[in-house]
Formats: C-alpha cells, structure tokens, sequence
C-alpha cells in the first residue's frame, strides 16, 4: 500500500529527533509493507485512521487513486495534541 503525506507531517517527522524520526519512518513502511494496518476512528472523525508510534500518533485518510488504493498521511504530532490540531485543520473547531 502506497503512503503519501502533506505538509505538516513531514515537516513533524523532520524535526525529531533522529531516533524518533526513524521509528516514525519505519511505521510507515510496515504500513506499506502491510504488517501494520492503522485503526478506523469514530464519530466527527470516521473515515480517518491513527497510527500509533510511542507517544505520537499519525492521521491517515485511505484514498484512491489511478494506481490503487493508498493511505495519506494529513497530520503528525505528539499523542497529547494530535487529535486538536487535527480537528482545528480541518475545522470541526
């Protein structure tokens, strides 16, 4: 499964520290891989999906596109935050 991912994200994962930075990264890959499959939320936020790393958490939203299915990757950020910052980006706050 091919990942794709905005901005924000990959400016987070940018600015960790480098042991973070690669276990985030490798998540990731078992996501392509398929070893890892992030868990559906619920409620104002179904249809997106979290990827837990340590005490980080990524939001994905599966998609289509002309060469199969793939997941994006639309926000990155410590667990404690994640979920306000997501809402306030795509406006349910």
């Amino acid at each position: 499964m091919k990942i794709t991912g905005e901005r924000q994200p990959r400016d987070f994962i940018r600015r960790q520290p480098p042991a973070a930075r690669k276990r985030l990264r490798e998540r990731l890959h078992q996501v392509e891989a398929g070893t890892v499959f992030p868990e559906p939320l619920e409620d104002e936020l179904d249809g997106f999906y979290k990827l837990k790393i340590d005490g980080y958490r990524m939001i994905l939203q599966h998609a289509s596109g002309l060469h199969g299915p793939f997941f994006r990757v639309v926000c990155a950020e410590k667990r404690s935050a994640v979920y306000e910052l997501f809402k306030q980006t795509i406006g349910l706050e």
